[in-house]
């Protein structure tokens, strides 16, 4: 069976349990909000261990004798999937380059000065020299907010909001973790979990989404979505008790 008809015959079978007891719900949100969490600091270069990142989030505080602004990173991106989470459930807003600001604006708050604004440089991780000029930076974005509001939320949505957020890379910080926040508020609003990049898929992602953008080959990057979203699906099957392939781990349905 191809994967797409995988995918929406487990995307049936989640709908059908639906809806989950309260227990359950919390149990797959807190794994998929640590999961989402240390996939992001792993993604933004950001040195702390996933049991540091455990203990923060159930502290929700800062841990002594750590770098402040390395934690503060961690709280930041707990707010912005509970301002995902909020978005998730109010259909009836657009997604638009407002909402890729707002995910930015939150996850640096407190971190750099530039919180939720374009840069007027290179990213912090662009080595190639290869991003967008930044004047361009807010057509690129204009032309994107109108082709989301045009979209149909579902996961080929989803996953070419991230490409194309992606190649533009309008923050200075923090585009790799934007990009997937966009990604997976677009899966929810559909009812879908959203993906986690696993520490084994890390370097493959970060190799297909710079070939998409740079060679123009969407085709290996959707693949690897695809598996991702795959795997979200069987973890949160498997939390219900409806069976799954094994779980990967990411946020509540």
């Amino acid at each position: 069976m191809a994967l797409l008809d995988e995918i929406a015959e487990k995307k049936r079978a989640l709908d059908a349990a639906r809806p989950l007891p309260q227990e359950v719900v919390h149990g797959i949100a807190d794994r998929f909000e640590l999961d989402l969490t240390v996939a992001a600091v792993a993604l933004e270069e950001i040195p702390v261990k996933r049991a540091d990142v455990k203990a923060i989030l159930e502290r929700g505080s800062i841990l002594r004798h750590r770098a402040v602004d390395e934690q503060r990173f961690v709280l930041n991106h707990r707010a912005a999937l509970e301002l995902m989470a909020r978005l998730s459930f109010d259909p009836s807003g657009a997604v638009t380059e407002r909402t890729v600001t707002a995910f930015h604006s939150v996850l640096q708050r407190g971190i750099e000065d530039e919180a939720g604004k374009y840069r007027d440089g290179p990213p912090k991780d662009d080595t190639g020299e290869t991003a967008p000029d930044p004047a361009k930076l807010r057509v690129s974005m204009s032309a994107l907010s109108t082709w989301m509001r045009k979209s149909d939320a579902g996961p080929d949505t989803a996953f070419e909001a991230h490409h194309r957020l992606s190649a533009i890379r309008p923050f200075h910080a923090g585009n790799r973790t934007t990009a997937l926040l966009l990604c997976n508020l677009i899966l929810n609003r559909a009812g879908y979990p959203p993906v986690v990049v696993q520490a084994d898929d890390r370097s493959l992602y970060l190799d297909l989404v710079e070939r998409a953008w740079s060679v123009g080959d969407k085709t290996p990057f959707r693949d690897l979505m695809m598996r991702l979203l795959s795997q979200s699906l069987d973890f949160c099957l498997e939390a219900a008790g409806q069976g799954g392939d094994g779980a990967g781990g990411e946020k509540a349905p």
